[in-house]
Order: C-alpha cells, then structure tokens, then sequence
C-alpha cells in the first residue's frame, strides 16, 4: 500500500515537473501568437484591454463599431455590431461638465450642488459620406469648455464676442469655428445635432440637443471624427412624460435611438412628429444594446441625473 502512495506522489510531481511546465512554456507563445493577430491590420490596431493582453492602454469608453471597422482596425468582437448604421463607430464616455457645476445656499444654510456630467459621443464617420458642412474647410475644432477661465464670471470680452462677431469687430482663432455649425449662429445656424428615440409604432421624440464641441479631420484613413456632447441625464428623465402619453413601461423602451443631423439652419429637436429619415440631412442609427447602456451611464453618472436635478432646482 505505501508502495502504491508512493508511485502516486510521483507520478503527480512527474505532472507538475513536466506537464505543467510544459503547458506554462507554451502559454508565452500562444499569447504571442493572439498578439500578432490582434496587431495584424496594416492601418491601426486597438490598443485596449484584451483577454490574454500583458499590457494596453486604459479604456474608458463605451463602444460599437461596424464589422467592416473591426476587420480594418482589429477590434474585439464584443464591440461588434451589423445595426450601427450611419457611422463606422462609436465610442461614448461620461465626463467632467465642469463650467456647468453650481451650487446654491438655503435659507438654512445648507448647500445644494449639482456637479454635472456631458455625455459625449466620438462618432467616426467616414468621409465618403460628404455631409453637408456650414464650414467645409475646417479640418479641426475643439471647443470643451472645461478649463478654469469658466470660473470668472461677467468677463466681457467673452460676453461681447457674439455682438462684436456679427458686426465684424471678431474674428475666431483657429480650431474655435464649428465645421457643422456656425460661430454664434451666424449668419445661420448652420447644421446642428440631436438624439432621438423612435419607438415602435410612435412617431420619434426629441430627446436632447447634441452640441457639436469637436472635429478631426482624417483621424483615421478616410475617416473624420464628430465630437457631440449635451447633459443627457437631465433629458433622460424628462423622457417619462413620453413614456406616460403613450402607455410605454419604464426601464426599456423598445425601438430605437438615433443621432440626427438637421437640415441647415432648421433645427427640430423641439418639434414633434417628424419622420425618420427623410426630415435630416443624415442619421445615424444606434444600436439596441449600446443605446440602453448609453442611456444606463447617463442616468447615473455623477449629478447629471434627473433626481439631483430636480432636487436642487424645484421651487422653494
């Protein structure tokens, strides 16, 4: 009997000697080999976390992209899906809406805050789509308006600009002119950006207007970035009114979200029953299970929920 425990034991130390440190040796190959792979596209692969990836870049971003997309750029599957329609991708995050913070004293004493978070959209178009643009010859844009300068309020070389633009004593610098939009809305509005929802047998609502912040041109091969955000957990919120008049259960809607483009200098987002898509210049179609999850960190992200809204702003 001892005999036989001891022919076990070795043979269980044979195993570990031999057959695990075989299959460890093997493991640093075939991680290798899924890394060439995954860094096999000649134009760009992604950089992100992956199962089996040593080492990649933090991603903070919501996905979806286009299968095309992912065969170009080496994407994982699960960012995947064939119903993103009207962009190539997507990649959506919370961020800090900083200028946006306020903060009121009761007649108690107490302080009530709203620290609001922007929902932003990255959207990757490609350039064969030739949108219709107010500023064509623009080819970068960036307007966050998330530095500390926000801080100083009645400053009025800011506050005269508009005035002092449209009379022709201003003039932008470069990468602060829209390429969609129009600087101060003028001599129009130009192009301008909103999500909708368009349940099944309902005509669409406006859910919030999508302020153009950003543009890249070319930031991949043949492909342009359209950066849109707004403070989407507020209008969130105000959507339970559309549920309630059409006899919708709360939580998920059904039917679709999608980002519209306005026809120039006509802007919808607070008009009803218009028809998708033939009343916007484009649209793009969100997939099902992006939207809700879109729609999730929206909800919850920082004060930008309907609750705190609604808290610190009702009538005393």
């Amino acid at each position: 009997m001892a005999r036989m425990l001891m022919t076990m034991q070795l043979a269980v130390m044979a195993f570990w000697v031999f057959g695990a440190g075989e299959a460890l040796a093997q493991t640093p190959k075939s991680l290798a080999a899924r890394e060439k792979e995954w860094q096999s596209c000649e134009l760009a692969h992604y950089a992100g976390p992956r199962e089996g990836r040593r080492t990649y870049d933090i991603d903070n971003y919501l996905w979806v992209v286009t299968p095309e997309f992912a065969r170009r750029y080496c994407m994982p599957e699960t960012m995947v899906s064939p119903d993103l329609k009207g962009a190539e991708a997507i990649a959506f995050r919370m961020v800090d809406g900083a200028d946006m913070d306020r903060c009121r004293v009761d007649d108690q004493g107490r302080h009530q805050c709203t620290r609001q978070s922007m929902a932003r959209f990255e959207i990757y178009l490609s350039q064969n789509l030739k949108l219709p643009a107010a500023n064509p010859d623009v080819r970068f844009y960036e307007n966050r308006r998330d530095t500390s300068d926000w801080l100083f309020g009645g400053n009025r070389d800011r506050i005269s600009r508009s005035q002092r633009y449209k009379r022709g004593e201003y003039s932008p610098p470069l990468g602060a002119i829209p390429r969609y939009g129009n600087s101060f809305a003028h001599p129009d509005g130009g192009y301008w950006f909103g999500l909708w929802h368009a349940p099944k047998g309902v005509l669409p609502w406006p859910v919030s207007s999508l302020w153009e912040v950003g543009f890249r041109d070319s930031v991949l091969e043949g492909m342009d970035m359209l950066i849109l955000d707004d403070t989407l957990g507020i209008s969130f919120g105000f959507e339970m009114k559309h549920y309630q008049a059409h006899k919708i259960e709360p939580g998920d809607p059904g039917g679709r979200y999608v980002i519209a483009m306005d026809k120039r200098d006509l802007v919808t987002i607070n008009k009803k029953g218009k028809v998708i898509p033939d009343d916007f210049e484009h649209v793009i179609y969100l997939p099902h299970q992006f939207a809700m999850q879109m729609r999730d960190m929206a909800m919850k992200s920082g004060a930008s929920n309907f609750l705190n809204f609604i808290d610190v702003f009702r009538p005393r």
